[in-house]
């Protein structure tokens, strides 16, 4: 059956990679579903957590979790499938960008390229292309070429947290050193409500009071730290720990946007 969109294949899979991340999600839910999370009430202004017996034995039971730290291969093997499935979209655009005349001739040539350093200008006078240019050579849209290179992580304040690069640099890892890593980290969510006096002018046609002056300090302040297991990529570390699924599922959303935005290219 033909493609009736040059894009098709890429979203094609982009909807195997979003199988992928639910099918995974599942499976870590499960692993998970023995460990307990472990939430304190904070009662202010006493500030002292309201710990019980079931909350001492969660923590334990959390802690010992923690320590053992050892995730078996399968987590890691699924999660590089889902990023190459994620790094190989960009190279199914760069391929449905480039002429035919370059997909016969110069087939391995062509690459969506991720630079994390801005490339040096190409050699020009020794005849020589910088890999940036080599990349994209058959690529004969100057629109086209300026969306690639709008998406570049050097262009970015911190390249090394921009998902392009992370999905790049975790793909790479995935193929040629070793299966990503997965480990345990703590996530800890604070939700607190409070109760302030305050008092306000209004006048009765005004549908909320003008220059609101708090009084006093807050009180009653509810307090809620809930803490769980969670598992992340051993790679996050260099970066911000983030627990996998939502990140997985960010890097995908991040990438269809990225492949809609070549749409017009083929219009």
């Amino acid at each position: 059956m033909a493609l009736k969109h040059p894009l098709d294949g890429a979203r094609e899979r982009l909807k195997r990679a979003d199988k992928n991340i639910q099918q995974l999600n599942r499976e870590i839910t499960d692993f998970l579903a023995p460990v307990p999370s472990l939430t304190l009430d904070v009662d202010m202004p006493a500030s002292k957590p309201i710990i019980t017996d079931g909350d001492r034995v969660a923590w334990e039971k959390l802690v010992k979790f923690l320590k053992a730290g050892i995730v078996g291969p399968r987590f890691s093997v699924l999660a590089g499938e889902i990023i190459h499935h994620l790094r190989s979209v960009f190279d199914h655009v760069a391929w449905q960008l480039s002429s035919p005349d370059f997909q016969a001739n110069s087939p391995t040539q062509i690459e969506f390229p991720v630079f994390k350093e801005r490339p040096r200008l190409c050699g020009i006078a020794k005849k020589k292309i910088c890999g940036y240019c080599r990349k994209v050579e058959g690529i004969p849209s100057p629109s086209a070429l300026a969306r690639i290179e709008a998406l570049q992580p050097y262009l970015r304040a911190d390249p090394s947290r921009y998902p392009l690069w992370i999905i790049h640099d975790l793909d790479r890892i995935d193929k040629h050193r070793e299966l990503v890593l997965t480990v345990y980290i703590m996530q800890m969510n604070i939700s607190a409500n409070a109760q302030v006096s305050a008092i306000g002018e209004q006048m009765p046609w005004e549908l909320k009071p003008r220059n609101v002056r708090l009084v006093g300090s807050p009180t009653n302040v509810e307090m809620k730290v809930k803490m769980a297991a969670q598992i992340t990529l051993g790679e996050f570390n260099r970066r911000d720990d983030q627990p996998l699924i939502p990140t997985l599922q960010n890097f995908l959303r991040f990438t269809s946007d990225a492949v809609e935005s070549f749409a017009e290219e083929f219009a």
